[in-house]
């Protein structure tokens, strides 16, 4: 209980921190930070609708997948508004925020519409508008991950001087293993399913639903995405100096992830 205490009053401290940051006319960052906003708004929204939804979709209510994935953008638009303060370029990062932005909402847009349709999102190939919408959602959130690999290789040319080096190296890798593992999404993609062993579908994990018996690959995706937000939190919490232990929990971290990927293609459940 202390712990979670602690992690809140710091959390605390870090959305005062963020809001400074604006303030101090970090404005290229503002719409990263309303959008992030809003699909918190929108897992809000859709866990509102849950209760009222009796339709399924692989032995799930159709609105937990966009729960999911307004959390998960919401989350990730917050962590690129507190970075990219530190990224070179103002153009850069206008474009940059802008594309992302325009990606995530149309991400959104098509995983909510499909639940309301009471269609899958992903690996739907049951007719020509299923089919296109799935090809134009793989078309620019790999677009979105390229241009963040190029932020990345700007954060990593040139650090900034007003952090220290334990948050540079947490930026880096959670950058290099939330891109490596976006990337293992399009993996999954080509599979055109999520469980090896099996279906999509079955017993899972609630709400999360990733397979109790079966191979899952969306649980080293998860991890790995996440990373952006993890390694940062991990120096940040821990108030971490040097950037040795970063490192060396980096590399742990991404052992560990790598591990649950090489697992789940194994067929087997964790």
């Amino acid at each position: 209980m202390l712990f979670l205490y602690y992690v809140f009053l710091e959390t605390l401290a870090g959305m005062k921190t963020l809001f400074l940051l604006f303030k101090n006319q970090h404005r290229n960052a503002i719409p990263l930070f309303y959008c992030g906003l809003i699909h918190i708004g929108f897992a809000l929204l859709f866990l509102a609708i849950l209760p009222f939804e009796h339709r399924q979709l692989q032995g799930i209510n159709l609105w937990i997948k966009p729960i999911k994935f307004a959390l998960s953008i919401g989350v990730y638009s917050l962590t690129w508004a507190l970075i990219l303060p530190y990224i070179p370029g103002e153009k850069l990062k206008e474009n940059f925020v802008r594309f992302t932005v325009i990606a995530l909402a149309f991400e959104m847009l098509c995983v909510a519409s499909q639940a309301a349709r009471g269609e899958l999102s992903h690996f739907n190939q049951s007719g020509i508008y299923n089919i296109v919408l799935y090809a134009l959602m793989g078309i620019m959130i790999t677009a979105q991950t390229v241009f963040s690999m190029y932020i990345a290789y700007k954060f990593f040319k040139f650090p900034p001087s007003n952090l220290g080096q334990s948050m540079i190296w947490a930026i880096r890798f959670g950058m290099v293993i939330s891109i490596f593992f976006a990337m293992q999404g399009g993996f999954i993609g080509q599979r055109m399913a999520h469980t090896v062993g099996a279906a999509d579908g079955g017993a899972g994990i609630p709400f999360l639903n990733w397979s109790t018996r079966y191979g899952d690959l969306r649980i080293a995706h998860f991890f790995g995405l996440h990373a952006l937000q993890i390694l940062p939190a991990y120096s940040w919490l821990f108030k971490i100096k040097r950037k040795i232990p970063v490192i060396i929990f980096a590399l742990l971290y991404f052992s560990f992830v790598s591990f649950l990927f090489y697992h789940a293609l194994l067929g087997k459940s964790y």
